[in-house]
């Protein structure tokens, strides 16, 4: 049977190769070719197809079809030069796990390594997945909005709300195993694929493991801006992420842990403390506190103004470009600014 599947995928292969070549680039007609002659079909569904051409394919790596219409053609040719698993649990997480003394645990050894590719071929097979557009008609109804600011209800949506971090990591060692990884999102995946797959995910794959949420579509964009925001991704427009962002991705790292993902002061280490963190959504506090002042407690701790020692200085850790940021980001949580009594 594994023999049946495999010669019906590679026959598979060399169909969609013979399809695009007709109007693909010379380069995309060698990255079809190299495709065939890997054999990529043996773990990647390439036809769109729903059975025994495809059976069990979708359990080893992600489906390639839609290709074009979810990867940034740059990242993909990237990766395919030096491959690293944006799955911390694979494809399908129950492959690669195995029970612990408290907790499942990921089973590393379980895992192949995926082939490398030189530059030229890396670069001619990006250009073939970059044709493979078989989901069209989804992210042509999307259009992404740049300018529409992330800010707390973005993290929030995503953190709390969603609870999207159950099964994604926003950092390196901070979230769930069994989705791909978000902080990398943003250089990865496009954002017209991200608006509709979080929309509907099982129009694009109708095993995703992804529950389907209703949420508005200012709020969306919202939610897709956060992502981006946390790999750094420049935005459309001017190139770069705003101060603002930067301050915000500061803020979840460094403050969040205290202060609480919307900044209520009810982050997960503040259960047991003697002083409670400050509530930066409390405007009528924060408006007769000057921006020095904030600026200080931030760089020094809380013993500098006479406040708690539980608040610790980060003038080691940040920059006071960055603390002057981090003053701008308090505001923006509390939307509030000084009043002089």
């Amino acid at each position: 049977m594994k023999a049946l599947i495999r010669t019906c995928a590679v026959a598979c292969t060399a169909v969609v190769a013979l399809f695009f070549s007709t109007y693909a680039s010379a380069g995309a007609y060698a990255g079809f070719k190299v495709i065939e002659k890997m054999q990529c079909a043996t773990c990647h569904n390439l036809s769109g197809e729903v059975g025994l051409k495809t059976a069990g394919l979708w359990r080893k790596g992600p489906d390639l079809y839609y290709a074009g219409n979810k990867y940034r053609a740059n990242w993909m040719s990237d990766w395919l030069q030096n491959p690293k698993r944006v799955r911390p649990a694979g494809t399908y997480y129950f492959d690669h796990v195995e029970s612990g003394k408290k907790m499942d645990m990921i089973r590393k050894t379980s895992f192949d390594e995926h082939v490398r590719l030189n530059a030229k071929n890396a670069k001619d097979v990006a250009l073939a997945l970059a044709e493979m557009r078989g989901k069209n008609a989804l992210v042509r109804t999307e259009k992404h909005d740049a300018s529409i600011t992330a800010g707390a209800i973005g993290e929030l949506m995503f953190d709390k709300v969603n609870g999207c971090m159950a099964c994604h990591r926003i950092d390196s060692d901070y979230g769930g195993l069994s989705g791909p990884e978000m902080y990398t999102a943003g250089k990865r995946l496009k954002p017209e694929f991200m608006l509709s797959y979080i929309r509907d995910p099982q129009a694009w794959d109708h095993n995703s493991m992804m529950p389907r949420r209703d949420i508005t579509d200012e709020d969306l964009q919202k939610l897709v801006n956060y992502i981006i925001s946390l790999s750094g991704a420049p935005k459309a427009g001017d190139g770069k992420l705003t101060s603002l962002d930067s301050a915000a991705k500061n803020y979840r790292y460094y403050c969040m842990q205290c202060h609480g993902i919307a900044g209520h002061g009810s982050g997960v280490n503040a259960r047991d403390m003697s002083v409670p963190p400050r509530n930066h959504s409390d405007g009528k506090y924060l408006k007769a506190r000057t921006d020095a002042e904030l600026f200080k407690v931030i760089k020094e701790g809380g013993a500098a103004i006479n406040k708690s020692a539980l608040m610790p200085p980060w003038g080691g850790t940040l920059s006071d470009t960055e603390i002057h940021d981090m003053v701008k980001h308090v505001r923006h949580l509390c939307n509030c600014k000084y009043e002089a009594k």
